[in-house]
């Protein structure tokens, strides 16, 4: 499969996905504008630059877009949107689904334990829950895998699911052990995600050159 992203990781490991399956992308969004000095980023939109690379993205697929799922944040739904613009679909409507917005334990870490964001990462991944107020990267990552494979999956085609870093870094380091920085070090890069291929009980993850396959994986 042919996939554009800006991440030379991301096209090598479309082309070794297999002929005639279904496909997930699960990714974070294209480039978006800088935070603002109050730090509030969630009402920011893609950038002009963002919006072209998710139209080349989809004007270059070699594979039919199947269904597609977004966060509710509005970048998010513009990538998949603008992907699908690329594809010749018009006025897509991505399905929103809370599961790519939210990780569980993020906000009463950040809110009311005074964790910092990128420690938070840092603690999930090394089981360090001290730094995480006591939630682990298992009861994290469950809900997203369950979702991601809650639709049946329609063969020789694409579904597109288009999410946030903090997302494709947690399903990395659950899937791959992938470690990040205690500062952020190593993070996730726009329109960077993993593939998968199978169903929910039987699947292949694919990330930055590796490939693993799970069975009944936290089921």
């Amino acid at each position: 499969m042919i996939f554009n992203s800006v991440c030379e990781e991301m096209r090598s490991d479309a082309l070794k996905l297999p002929k005639g399956e279904n496909v997930k992308v699960y990714m974070r969004h294209s480039i978006r504008y800088d935070n603002p000095p109050d730090g509030d980023y969630s009402n920011l939109l893609l950038t002009p630059e963002g919006i072209k690379i998710a139209n080349e993205i989809g004007r270059n697929l070699d594979l039919e877009i199947g269904y597609m799922y977004s966060s509710p944040v509005m970048r998010c739904i513009q990538t998949v949107t603008e992907i699908a613009r690329g594809a010749g679909i018009e006025n897509a409507k991505p399905k929103i689904a809370e599961e790519f917005a939210a990780l569980k334990g993020l906000r009463h870490a950040q809110e009311d334990l005074n964790i910092g964001w990128y420690v938070f990462y840092y603690g999930l991944q090394r089981h360090e829950t001290d730094k995480t107020g006591g939630v682990t990267i298992e009861e994290v990552v469950r809900p997203i895998i369950d979702k991601i494979f809650s639709v049946k999956a329609s063969d020789d085609k694409l579904d597109i699911i288009c999410s946030h870093d903090s997302h494709v870094v947690t399903l990395a380091s659950a899937l791959f052990d992938y470690k990040t920085g205690i500062n952020g070090e190593n993070w996730c890069r726009y329109t960077e995600g993993l593939f998968f291929t199978g169903v929910r009980e039987d699947f292949t993850a694919y990330w930055r050159g590796e490939e693993r396959h799970f069975r009944n994986w936290l089921m």
